[in-house]
């Protein structure tokens, strides 16, 4: 590679360039997984192509001696390295390690240091937001740990050509990976009775609708064309399905499909009283005999009227915040990513999604549910270890954030993983 200039245009444009080019971006689930990690490392290796920032990095962020060559991604062989250098006449080696949005696995470290060349101007240099330093010390000398604030501090005066590449690289490693919860709703509207109510009426619709049309319990799945927590039956394909999303007209439950997207009214809300739910579930049947439904909005029925209690904006506060807790993409960067043929059914008790944990196969499968019994008190998070069961409930304290929230949810996986 020509050394770059100092546009940092041009480094996201090389960053980007480099990862499409690049089958092998994404070895291993849980490690390097992830397109922020693959931006920052390649933005990195951009910078360290110029002979200048390569020499203040080893100087000034390594603290080693030498000369190093160049950095290069070492993608073929997997995810031990992100960016790796040989120093100049010598066996050493130095070795980067990168992240924005995903921890460094317990262990991990310790196995890295035993690869590296054993020699006093060795280095491991790891990188990481300051929120996710890690955990692990091996009392190594030659490991470096530094965040991606600390690495722009010390070299933008030291290597003041690239002042702006090292700054927009430090700003994205530390943003990058905190993808904000954008729900402005406390918590504790779970703990709200009418709220919670209303919630599990709703969810009793969609489990109404999803037998009597299709035959199928609904479920959280990933095959969906956008992104985000995604319950439904039968809505993956390119036939009409149903699925429990944001609030329109009175209700979440919608019929939907995905190839392509459309969706379809089904006029019904919350089933409350005896005469709603006979009127309802007429309705499904009528929808239901007919052969050709699924296959296109032109095939339903007319929706005449409006059948059971519409749900207001608290149904569709508290859906939108447990679809946060719920949502794959930040589950998966927290470690912990869908176990996607074996997903629970909604079932009358509880709604829960399934996880696996690939840093640890061994730890078996863990639930994240609301409800759990036949009288639903909160809606509050439920994280359960499934092999032997231990649960842990999170509590929304008053001053907590949808933010708050979600970092509990994943601490308490974090956490049912990790220790007995």
């Amino acid at each position: 590679m020509t050394a770059p200039d100092t546009s940092v245009g041009r480094m996201i444009a090389y960053a980007v360039d480099r990862i499409a080019r690049t089958t092998a971006e994404r070895p291993a689930p849980g490690l390097r997984s992830s397109r922020p990690e693959a931006m920052a490392r390649r933005m990195l290796e951009y910078v360290l192509a110029v002979p200048r920032s390569r020499r203040a990095f080893v100087k000034h962020v390594a603290d080693t001696s030498g000369t190093a060559l160049a950095f290069r991604s070492a993608t073929r062989t997997g995810p031990a390295l992100d960016l790796t250098a040989e120093i100049d006449g010598t066996d050493a080696r130095i070795g980067i390690i990168t992240r924005v949005e995903e921890d460094i696995a317990e262990g991990v470290l310790a196995q890295r240091l035993a690869e590296l060349v054993d020699s006093p101007a060795s280095r491991l240099v790891v990188i990481t937001p300051k929120g996710r330093k890690p955990d692990e010390d091996p009392e190594d000398a030659r490991l470096v740990a530094i965040t991606w604030p600390k690495l722009a501090k010390r070299l933008t005066d030291k290597d003041d050509r690239a002042a702006s590449l090292w700054a927009a690289l430090a700003e994205y490693g530390e943003a990058a990976g905190a993808r904000p919860v954008d729900v402005p709703v406390s918590p504790r509207i779970l703990l709200d009775e009418d709220t919670v109510a209303a919630f599990r009426a709703h969810l009793d619709t969609l489990r109404l609708s999803s037998t009597t049309l299709l035959g199928l319990p609904a479920r959280f799945s990933r095959a969906r064309p956008t992104h985000g927590a995604w319950l439904q039956a039968g809505a993956g394909g390119d036939r009409l399905g149903i699925e429990f999303g944001p609030v329109e007209l009175g209700t979440p439950v919608w019929l939907a499909g995905s190839r392509p997207a459309r969706t379809a009214n089904l006029g019904i809300g919350a089933l409350t009283d005896d005469d709603a739910r006979e009127a309802a579930e007429k309705r499904l049947h009528t929808i239901a005999a007919g052969e050709s439904w699924r296959d296109g909005d032109e095939h339903l029925p007319a929706v005449d009227g409006f059948l059971g209690a519409p749900a207001d904006a608290r149904v569709e506060d508290a859906r939108a915040l447990l679809w946060e807790v719920f949502d794959p993409e930040r589950l998966e960067a927290a470690g912990f990513p869908m176990a996607i043929r074996s997903q629970p059914d909604l079932d009358e008790l509880r709604l829960a999604v399934r996880l696996r944990y690939p840093a640890d196969p061994r730890g078996g499968t863990f639930l994240v549910a609301i409800g759990g019994a036949r009288t639903w008190r909160t809606l509050l998070p439920r994280v359960t270890r499934e092999y032997d069961d231990k649960t842990y409930v999170v509590q929304a304290e008053k001053s907590d954030t949808a933010d708050d929230l979600v970092r509990k949810v994943h601490e308490a996986l974090t956490s049912l993983a990790t220790k007995p």
